[in-house]
């Protein structure tokens, strides 16, 4: 069942790719992902997949540490 709903993510990712989507759109999408994480319809690999297939990394300067600040409200830096 996972690989099915990866599919149709990443169906869903691919067809939005080729039409251009915006960056909220991505992010959506991206909010979509990680609820699937969450619910265990699609696991944390194929999650990091389709997170990659976004390409929220080439349209968010700094992405990284973005994305960090969305989980935890602060960058953690590593020391």
């Amino acid at each position: 069942m996972q690989d099915k709903n990866f599919e149709d993510i990443k169906e869903r990712i691919e067809i939005g790719l080729s039409n251009d989507f915006p960056l909220q759109s991505r992010l959506i999408m991206l909010g979509e992902i990680f609820c699937s994480v969450g619910h265990g319809l699609i696991t944390p690999n194929q999650g990091y997949e389709l997170e990659d297939l976004l390409g929220l990394d080439q349209l968010i300067e700094d992405y990284d540490r973005v994305r960090e600040m969305g989980f935890s409200g602060e960058f953690v830096s590593v020391a």
